[in-house]
């Protein structure tokens, strides 16, 4: 009987679709339904530099290259199109320099309980390490995702008066980990340095006038939280890169 009531309540909830499978409850094995995938034909006009003995099916197939494009896939496997490491990160520092303070705005995503916010967001890049960092007021929903799930990802998008993306974009996207630092914690005082810093070199005078330095030093200890991005991987696009005959995106990752 039990067996019974059991088998009967399945077919209910089938049938009623009491239960909603999402996208992210999906099986992942072999990398997801085929749909998502480029199905290779003839290779386009327009396709990205790569060594020649390569494939299509060696790039359009899941390999287990975590949310990269096929086309940005290929840039793991090809030598072709690619520049160095060392010309790559000063690509990106030459992208995110600002007004030479390397202080922009980004937008920077969190996630918690597997619901996802979108930021805006300013952040200084210290150019020795590529770490970057953002002073918060206290008890933001960004703050408590990251306190919960440290995983990040930023974007930067140069913007254009013309609006011509499609033939001259110049962004960069930042996958990383988040550190919290609190007023007390090390490396909180230099972090919060670099953040005022930065800041100062745009608030207009009377501003200033105010609020000295040390105040606003002071407000930052007592109310503020210090967000430490450390990149590890960074991909920068640029139209500069096309014309060069490279790849449109080039991949700086860290050392492990």
């Amino acid at each position: 009987m039990t067996k019974t009531v059991v088998t009967a309540l399945a077919v209910i909830i089938v049938l009623t679709g009491s239960h909603v499978c999402r996208a992210q409850d999906a099986s992942w094995k072999n990398g997801g339904s085929k749909y998502l995938y480029v199905t290779p034909t003839k290779k386009s006009p327009f396709h990205m530099p790569y060594d020649e003995a390569l494939k299509c099916i060696d790039c359009h197939k899941w390999d287990g290259v975590d949310a990269y494009t096929s086309a940005t896939m290929s840039l793991k496997k090809s030598v072709k199109g690619r520049l160095s490491q060392a010309a790559i990160r000063q690509a990106i520092l030459d992208t995110l320099k600002g007004t030479g303070d390397y202080r922009e705005m980004y937008v920077m995503a969190t996630s918690f309980d597997n619901e996802p916010v979108a930021t805006c967001i300013e952040f200084t890049l210290d150019p020795d390490t590529l770490i970057l960092y953002a002073s918060s007021e206290k008890q933001t929903e960004k703050l408590f995702h990251i306190a919960a799930n440290p995983r990040v990802s930023l974007v930067y998008v140069k913007h254009r008066d013309d609006y011509r993306y499609f033939v001259n974009p110049v962004g960069v996207q930042i996958k990383g980990k988040a550190v919290q630092l609190k007023y007390g914690d090390s490396g909180f005082d230099e972090a919060a340095r670099i953040c005022l810093d930065s800041a100062m070199h745009h608030m207009p005078e009377e501003m200033k006038a105010k609020m000295s330095r040390e105040a606003m030093l002071s407000a930052i200890n007592k109310n503020q939280l210090i967000t430490k991005v450390v990149p590890e991987r960074i991909v920068i696009t640029s139209g500069d890169f096309i014309r060069q005959g490279l790849h449109r995106k080039q991949i700086w990752e860290a050392a492990k």
